[in-house]
């Protein structure tokens, strides 16, 4: 399953965040009425697949656009996407959009702050140009900046009725001497402004601005997975999508039919929308959630692969609904899912790394250093004994996790990312259902010891025990969807 397997944003794809979407319109109304305590920079986290690049694209090409301008019809609102990784291959990249050239990546990654000066160089040279700014493309990056934030309070100062809009997507995921750069030399500067409002979307470890503007005066919200209508919702619009590519690409010709706004689709696609009623979407939306949990690239992978599946299976089929809400995923299926999450590791670590995530992917409550090689051993089917398993050894695996930002501190635990922790089990699961019993065995085992030696923390170990037993027992009887 590769990327070209999803459909790239589009305004009629686009599911939910009506909350986000009212966080920045009160934020722009409340910069045009001047006022004190206006918040100057909002931040959009969450988990991977939860859709925060769809959301920064949704608020640029359509919502600020749609629903904050007719609330403040005097002011012009002009908005920036500024996104840190590069687009998706099929994505037409719109007006007043700039992404991160993938031959970049590599070099932010490496931490060269000389490429961070040349590429900052470009970003701003770009935004004075949207802006009708014109400088010398050869200033350094220190006069650059200073001459551009010079420029915009002069350019706000003579048109008293505009509001700048600086969205900048996957944040967090980028290098930190990156971003120290990036709010040096940009953010600071426009945050500072009167009537500019940054907005950010990014996973993992948020990032310690030196900026007030970017730390005090700040709106932080965390993104939700859909609840069952909303997938259901997604799933809907995302099939009849499909449905209307397919039909227009048989009837253009192979050439066309797989233009950079629709992906290609399996000649089954044209009846998908056609054969299923409302209440086959709600059932595979329950199906979905069951084995994804609502997150939303999750949602659009699994829904698609089920369908494609029981398609090829029984292309003539007369009843499609009943085929899709019998079928059971394949483990190829979901293993495609599974390496699609993970494809944010860095290639050369990602074998290394899935043998930790599968380790630890029955802890839904998370888990701590020195709980890691019982897990990793036991994943392994022998005893945490060796150098491989000291706590210098776990740490070093936790600090690896951490820079893919698919897990995070929380409540005094590392977790995983739910999205990806989800369907890790569930392959598990059905792949190795032996290993994933031995593994909430030995979790519930070792809570249990550790409840009767640690009386201060009997309740807190005694929970976690309790927990890992009630998932043995529903598989012993047949069920738990994790």
């Amino acid at each position: 399953m590769t990327q070209t397997d999803l459909p790239v944003y589009k305004a009629d794809l686009f599911v939910n965040r009506d909350k986000e979407i009212e966080t920045v319109t009160k934020a722009l109304e409340n910069i045009a009425r001047g006022d004190a305590e206006q918040v100057r920079t909002i931040v959009f986290q969450g988990e991977r697949g939860l859709g925060k690049s769809w959301l920064a694209l949704h608020l640029h090409r359509f919502a600020i656009k749609e629903k904050a301008s007719p609330r403040i019809p005097d002011y012009r609102i002009v908005s920036f996407l500024i996104s840190l990784t590069p687009p998706p291959e099929r994505l037409q990249k719109g007006e007043r959009e700039w992404y991160i050239p993938n031959n970049d990546i590599s070099q932010i990654a490496s931490g060269d702050e000389r490429h961070y000066e040349h590429l900052l160089q470009e970003l701003l040279a770009w935004i004075a140009k949207q802006l009708d700014i014109v400088r010398t493309p050869y200033a350094s990056l220190r006069d650059l900046s200073a001459w551009l934030a010079q420029d915009v309070r002069k350019k706000l100062e003579s048109e008293r009725k505009l509001i700048i809009c600086l969205i900048l997507d996957s944040v967090f995921e980028a290098n930190r001497g990156f971003l120290d750069y990036l709010e040096r030399y940009l953010l600071a500067a426009f945050a500072a402004l009167p009537r500019v409002l940054i907005i950010m979307t990014g996973r993992g470890r948020p990032y310690l601005w030196k900026s007030p503007y970017l730390r005090i005066e700040r709106e932080d919200q965390s993104l939700t997975p859909f609840s069952h209508k909303q997938v259901a919702e997604q799933i809907k619009k995302s099939l009849q999508k499909s449905s209307q590519g397919s039909s227009q690409g048989s009837s253009q010709g192979s050439s066309q039919g797989s233009s950079q706004e629709s992906p290609q689709e399996s000649p089954h696609d044209t009846s998908i929308a056609a054969n299923l009623s409302d209440e086959a979407i709600e059932q595979l939306a329950g199906k979905v959630i069951n084995l994804g949990g609502g997150y939303p690239l999750t949602n659009e992978l699994l829904a698609r692969a089920l369908v494609h599946q029981v398609l090829d299976r029984s292309p003539k089929s007369d009843d499609l609904e009943q085929a899709i809400n019998s079928a059971t995923i394949d483990n190829k299926v979901l293993e495609d899912v599974a390496s699609r999450l993970l494809e944010v590791i860095p290639t050369e670590r990602r074998a290394k790394l899935r043998e930790v995530l599968d380790a630890l992917c029955v802890l839904k409550d998370g888990f701590r250093e020195h709980e890691m090689p019982y897990f990793l051993a036991e994943l392994r089917d022998t005893k945490p004994e060796g150098p491989e398993y000291t706590i210098t050894a776990m740490r070093d695996l936790r600090d690896l996790l951490l820079e893919t930002n698919l897990g995070r501190w929380q409540d005094a635990r590392y977790v995983l990312d739910e999205a990806v922790r989800t369907v890790l089990e569930q392959l598990l699961k059905l792949q190795k259902q032996e290993v994933w019993q031995r593994l909430h065995k030995r979790a519930a085992n070792l809570y249990e010891d550790w409840a009767k030696r640690y009386p201060n923390s009997r309740q807190y170990f005694e929970q976690r025990a309790t927990y890992h037993r009630s998932v043995l027992a529903e598989a012993k009887d047949g069920g738990h969807s994790v």
